[in-house]
């Protein structure tokens, strides 16, 4: 066979057809590079690097010897080291921006990310030295995301050079537009900008809105979506008309992003009212979904009809968008299409209800159509209301305790008598309170005081407590200030933790006093919830002795600790105290790093087991090392078994992981973020959070794409089979276990290799077939290429 180089030719015989053929394949690759790549100006010693390395693989093949792939542990060493200071959030004396001086554009790139993750500002110049100078197009972009995550209003201008910047790789630009959105998005940068700064800004971004009838692929693509998330964070009213061009855009995407975006500005919208109506007869259901919810923040009425007809859409996430939108919408030409749908789904779920079935997923849209009844208060609602609340027991969900508290006194107690207080059915209790909350009668208030007293004598669990005193808040008892003071002391760290959130509301000296003392005695605790709403809430008394003790706090043992405490005394104005967060003790040893080293080159698989069906999730250990470990780790020590699903949010999430089984408990300890470049799609898994770094052991899994949890979530995974399970998942349903399957040796590593299209590094298309040894080969020499351009 004659394989054709340039002018020449070269021509192998041998006896071996199948080594001939290999040979043939590396001869043609190597063709492929000197026509393709030879116009791209690589530098010329490394172009004829690559032909020899092709030929002498070539040769090697033809006498029958296997190519020998060398694997260098000195570069997983390195990044062991990175995750380790990450771990610290130690920016190791210069260590990492040294590392962004490495030879290798890779050890740059990983380097560039951990300052981003660390977010330590000191950080700042070194990303921007590395946006403006270094000579990988991977290494820019990466710095780019990296500046995003600081939040650093000294980036913004580094930040729009990039984006004005002649001839700069697309995929660097699309980074830094994210990135400038993060940051205009804090309001302490915005008001350090300036608004006209900040308008400017927002112009810039608009301009690079693509027009509407553009064809869109790759990194034209990229920058499209990313410019629209850049302006939903920003949220200026200007973007309105802009976004609403988008929603007739020739790509799918973009027009149910654009959607998303003009939701989330919380900006008036009456000039995209008919656009968001046109839409809605788009294939797309996740146009129709996004466009019914912009529709019911409009308020419009002549949006009501088309919203009302969704109720009968094919697709469930647009059925759930367009009630929570009638709710909003407050119009009750609504309530006769909502009772009629929710009839038809009461009776699907008695049908489905059974021992084995005790959660059927019509469940998830009766809950939404008991908010939305509730919101519309109706009369005409009430005999769908009570017989949700007889199919599913007083106090089962909050929703339907709410939806039925708007409708009075009378109606509310008509079950009380089914809801016995033991401390086995506290999430009942914790339900009941929160319509008692909503009823705002004397008689609901003495009940509630009477939960708090069956808590004192342990009749009640501790965890009802929380949502007693929030609807004793909300009432405004008369001795609230009393009572909070008292659960200061509460053995819950979680009731301690919801009292000094709510105390922290009331003036008074008294509160100062009893907040300082409980902030005493949360020392000892082994969580740091109430140690972070304590000092938070003395940080509101603007006086010495809060200043003194918030000053105390920066001595805590807790990074989170530390760290809030200085960014409170900044606020308090008494001064700057950056220095005093200092390094997170570990507690990891060497073999934790070296296990965590030798899964980066892995793609481990989970299975979560329930009731209704497996959910097989891909793990990225090289995206997220630390959180796949914890995740692997806890699931080998049996930690989610028996763990429900605790919050489900239809067409958004639902979560899992908590042993408390009231979104706040954990493994007892918390992991930092591990913020990528990843996006949440339909079926990406995150870690849950309270805050930076908070992670522990919840987690969730998304319904449908979330563009706003970009870069402020882990990404940690995606599930690979099961979505169908996913969507059946009701609050309360049962992790019976969580099994870790083995894990796959992946022909490159997401640290090596992102997965994010580029305009330069393409891979090679071919009809012939290529042996692991060739493929490795071929995406070396790409990546080379890639480092060198």
């Amino acid at each position: 066979m004659k394989i054709p180089l340039c002018k020449s030719t070269a021509t192998c015989q041998v006896a071996d057809s199948a080594r001939q053929q290999q040979a043939d394949n590396l001869l043609y690759i190597a063709a492929r590079f000197h026509c393709s790549w030879a116009s791209r100006q690589l530098h010329e010693q490394l172009f004829c690097s690559l032909i020899l390395i092709l030929f002498v693989m070539a040769q090697t093949v033809l006498a029958g010897e296997k190519p020998v792939i060398l694997k260098n542990n000195g570069t997983l060493n390195i990044y062991a080291r990175i995750i380790e200071l990450e771990d610290e959030r130690n920016l190791g004396n210069g260590e990492l921006e040294g590392l962004l001086r490495h030879r290798l554009a890779n050890v740059r790139y990983r380097a560039a990310l951990a300052i981003g993750r660390i977010g330590d500002k000191r950080g700042t110049d070194a990303l921007i030295n590395a946006l403006e100078r270094d000579k990988s197009g991977r290494v820019r972009r990466m710095a780019a995301f990296a500046l995003g995550e600081m939040e650093d209003a000294k980036a913004a201008q580094a930040l729009i050079a990039a984006i004005n910047k002649a001839g700069e790789y697309p995929e660097v630009r699309a980074r830094a537009i994210e990135a400038l959105g993060k940051v205009v998005a804090v309001q302490a940068n915005a008001e350090a900008l300036g608004k006209a700064t900040v308008e400017n800004i927002n112009n810039l971004l608009i301009k690079q809105l693509p027009d509407e009838s553009a064809s869109l692929s790759g990194s034209r693509k990229l920058i499209a979506s990313l410019t629209i998330t850049a302006l939903m964070r920003i949220r200026s009213a200007s973007s309105v008309k802009h976004l609403a061009r988008q929603l007739r855009s020739t790509d799918a995407d973009i027009r149910w992003q654009a959607a998303n975006a003009l939701f989330r500005l919380r900006a008036p919208m009456a000039g995209a009212v008919p656009a968001l109506i046109e839409a809605l007869a788009d294939r797309n259901p996740l146009l129709r979904a996004s466009c019914a919810r912009a529709l019911g923040l409009s308020k419009e009425a002549r949006a009501v009809d088309a919203l009302v007809k969704l109720l009968g859409d094919r697709d469930e996430q647009v059925q759930v968008n367009a009630i929570r939108a009638l709710a909003m919408s407050g119009d009750d030409r609504a309530v006769e299409p909502l009772i009629s749908s929710g009839e038809r789904l009461l009776k699907q779920c008695q049908q489905e209800l059974t021992a084995e079935n005790a959660r059927p997923p019509q469940i998830n849209l009766l809950l939404e159509i008991a908010t939305t009844l509730g919101a519309l208060k109706d009369e005409r609602a009430l005999p769908f209301l009570r017989r949700l609340r007889v199919l599913t027991g007083a106090g089962a969900n909050p929703e339907v305790e709410i939806a039925i508290a708007r409708f009075g006194e009378k109606e509310f107690f008509a079950l009380s008598d089914q809801l016995p207080l033991i401390p086995s059915r506290w999430k009942r209790a914790a339900n009941f309170a929160q319509g008692l909350g909503e009823l705002g009668t004397e008689r609901a208030k003495q009940m509630l005081l009477s939960f708090l007293s069956q808590a004192d004598k342990t009749e009640l669990d501790a965890r009802a407590v929380p949502a007693v005193l929030r609807a004793l808040a909300k009432l405004k008892v008369e001795n609230l200030q009393t009572i909070l003071q008292h659960q200061l002391s509460a053995g819950d760290v979680i009731v301690r933790t919801t009292a000094a959130n709510l105390i922290g509301d009331l003036p008074g000296d008294d509160n100062l006093d009893s907040l300082i003392r409980a902030l005493e005695r949360a020392k000892s605790d082994a969580m740091n919830d109430a140690r972070l709403a304590i000092i938070t809430s003395i940080a509101k008394h603007q006086q010495p002795r809060a200043r003194s003790a918030v000053m105390k706090a920066l001595e805590d043992e807790d990074h989170l600790v530390r760290r809030l405490a200085v960014d409170l005394l900044r606020r308090m104005g008494a001064g700057d105290y950056e220095s005093k967060i200092g390094l997170v003790k570990t507690g990891h040893d060497r073999a934790f790093y070296e296990r965590i080293r030798n899964r980066l080159n892995r793609r481990p698989v989970a299975i979560i087991h329930t009731q209704k069906g497996q959910i097989k999730i891909e793990l990225f250990a090289s995206d997220a090392p630390l959180t796949v470990d914890n995740f692997i780790e806890l699931s080998k020590r049996n930690f989610f078994n028996g763990l429900t699903f605790h919050r489900v949010v239809p067409n958004f999430v639902i979560q899992g992981g908590d042993p408390r089984d009231d979104s706040e408990g954990g493994p007892g300890y918390q992991i930092r973020c591990e913020i990528n470049p990843r996006p949440y799609k339909r079926g990406t898994v995150g870690m849950a959070l309270s805050g930076k770094d908070t992670g522990g052991s919840q987690f969730f899994i998304c319904h449908s794409p979330q563009p706003h949890l970009d870069g402020g979530y882990t990404v940690f995974g995606q599930v690979i089979a099961g979505l169908e399970v996913v969507d059946r998942i009701v609050r309360g349903d049962v992790i019976e276990k969580v099994e870790i399957v083995g894990s796959s040796n992946s022909i490159f590593s997401p640290v090596l290799f992102d997965p994010e299209p580029t305009i330069i590094r393409q891979p090679i298309s071919h009809s012939y077939s290529c042996n692991f040894e060739h493929k490795f080969v071929v995406l070396v020499l790409e990546q080379l290429v890639w480092e060198h351009t």
